[in-house]
């Protein structure tokens, strides 16, 4: 099943980072030869499961950075990443939508065509309406020893949030504010918690939570069928938001030349 998939390139660039990268939006800071959007872009485009690619951003720089491709669209990036998300689902509405969206940031420079295929497989198991991905501190740790990530301890393992989901294209107006919630919050797992109910940070805070539950009262609270899925790639979980991922990014991708 061919997936359109949504870049949210509009974020500012943290403070900290723009130390060490002084550029405004954190899609054009420069990892070894590349943007740091460019890796993203070049993940999803490789993966045989992804069909219009649309980026949500600063339309002239990006068009700069991203090679000419006729399944790669624009739009102008939003106040938010709400504002955003809704402007790139307008665009692919325009003409017929995929049944499912993938939705992704561009501070992921780790991501590979393997984990989003890996994510997409796993998601194909189950006819949900919502997906989110979570990552094993163990893989995380394995694949990148020393990374600084927020976890949280589950009956499911000690996890953290992934930096992607994929979404019911008829439901996305129901779905689109909790995703974006979800990914905002993912580094606070008290306030994510918070999102579903003093019962679910009561499981959390006594570490009686599961994914099963969250999936149970996602359904519950919103009335759509949320599913986590265990992800093995820890690309999935790690991002860059601050100087040290930065630096790590750098030493991981900083010798990658791309044979275009």
């Amino acid at each position: 099943m061919p997936y359109d998939t949504v870049i949210l390139a509009g974020g500012e660039s943290s403070s900290d980072l723009k130390k060490m990268a002084p550029y405004d939006n954190e899609a054009l800071i420069i990892i070894g030869n590349y943007p740091m959007i460019y890796y993203v872009y070049r993940a999803l485009r490789a993966s045989a499961q992804i069909d219009r690619i649309i980026v949500s951003g600063p339309i002239d720089a990006l068009k700069n950075i991203l090679p000419r491709d006729e399944k790669l669209l624009f739009v102008e990036g939003g106040s938010n990443a709400m504002d955003s998300f809704a402007r790139a689902v307008k665009i692919l509405e325009a003409t017929q939508i995929s049944n499912k969206v993938l939705v992704l940031p561009t501070d992921i420079p780790f991501i590979t065509t393997a984990a989003i295929d890996d994510f997409l497989d796993r998601c194909e198991e189950t006819d949900d309406d919502f997906y989110y991905p979570v990552t094993c501190q163990e893989v995380n740790e394995a694949k990148f020893p020393g990374v600084q990530r927020t976890y949280v301890r589950l009956l499911d393992g000690v996890v953290t949030g992934g930096n992607l989901f994929l979404i019911r294209s008829a439901l996305i107006e129901r779905c689109l504010e909790m995703g974006v919630k979800l990914v905002e919050r993912r580094k606070n797992p008290l306030s994510m918690a918070r999102l579903f109910g003093f019962g679910l940070v009561w499981k959390y805070i006594t570490h009686r939570l599961s994914i099963a539950i969250v999936e149970k009262r996602f359904y519950q609270v919103l009335g759509i069928r949320g599913k986590g899925i265990i992800s093995p790639y820890a690309e999935v979980g790690v991002d860059v938001d601050k100087p040290s991922d930065l630096r790590l990014a750098q030493e991981k991708l900083g010798n990658i030349s791309f044979d275009d």
